[in-house]
């Protein structure tokens, strides 16, 4: 019989999903996933927006985005990125990618009128009676009394139809901060710097019931294959990114 992790968090709830044996490799026989070059370059803007939102509003300029992305690089990046990479030339490219998303926020929002409440806050709570992990890149206080959750995505902007997945991940934040917070949450935001559009979703109380039962059905599904020791691999295109390819009995044969 195997032990269950002891907590999830969205992203280990959609990678169960997506293939419960992958989930095995990474949350229960503890494989490192290896993180892929546009993963560093996620977290590298990131951690820079983090830092610009952190300063006092009149100081939020693209002078100063650039700022800080020369400073979080050469302080916190450079090394990573040089070993994944091997070349000038791809390493300047990968800034290039960067600094264009980090450019793109102001195509979205006027970021000296945004009053953040917490920047990548950390949520560990029980919902549900599943215990879970997170951090929320930025909620702010709407007009409407409610907070705000955005998510930040440096990746392709989905099609329309797969939104709804996307969401799916602030909707376990709301719902945990249903249950924390003094103030609800009213708004849902996918900010996809890429392409610089963001996508609202307006939080009712049947899509975060719904959230909870899924949750609910993952965390159950999970512990059946831990007492049988079976997790299957599920094969699909995003096969061709995963770092246990090379282990998977399925590309293994």
């Amino acid at each position: 019989m195997l032990t269950p992790p002891p907590h999830l968090s969205p992203s280990s709830l959609s990678t169960f999903e997506q293939c419960p044996l992958k989930f095995k490799y990474n949350k229960i026989d503890l494989i490192p996933d290896t993180s892929g070059i546009e993963a560093v370059m996620g977290n590298f803007v990131h951690d820079v927006l983090e830092s610009l939102y952190k300063l006092e509003p009149q100081d939020r300029t693209k002078a100063s985005a650039r700022d800080l992305a020369r400073e979080v690089f050469y302080g916190q990046y450079e090394e990573r990125v040089v070993s994944l990479l091997h070349t000038d030339a791809a390493v300047k490219k990968l800034r290039w990618q960067a600094w264009f998303c980090i450019d793109n926020l102001w195509k979205v929002e006027d970021p000296t009128k945004i009053y953040p409440i917490g920047l990548e806050s950390e949520l560990n709570h029980k919902l549900g009676g599943v215990v879970l992990k997170g951090f929320i890149d930025r909620y702010t206080d709407s007009n409407d009394n409610g907070l705000v959750i955005s998510d930040y995505k440096t990746g392709k902007t989905p099609r329309t139809a797969w939104l709804s997945d996307k969401f799916e991940q602030l909707r376990i934040y709301a719902a945990i901060m249903q249950e924390t917070q003094i103030l609800p949450v009213s708004t849902l935001e996918l900010i996809y710097l890429k392409d610089g559009v963001k996508f609202t979703e307006k939080v009712t109380q049947e899509s975060l019931t719904t959230t909870v039962v899924r949750i609910q059905n993952i965390k159950s599904s999970i512990d059946s294959r831990c007492e049988t020791g079976l997790f299957e691999a599920q094969k699909s295109r995003l096969c061709d990114w995963c770092s246990y390819k090379k282990i998977c009995p399925e590309w293994n044969k």
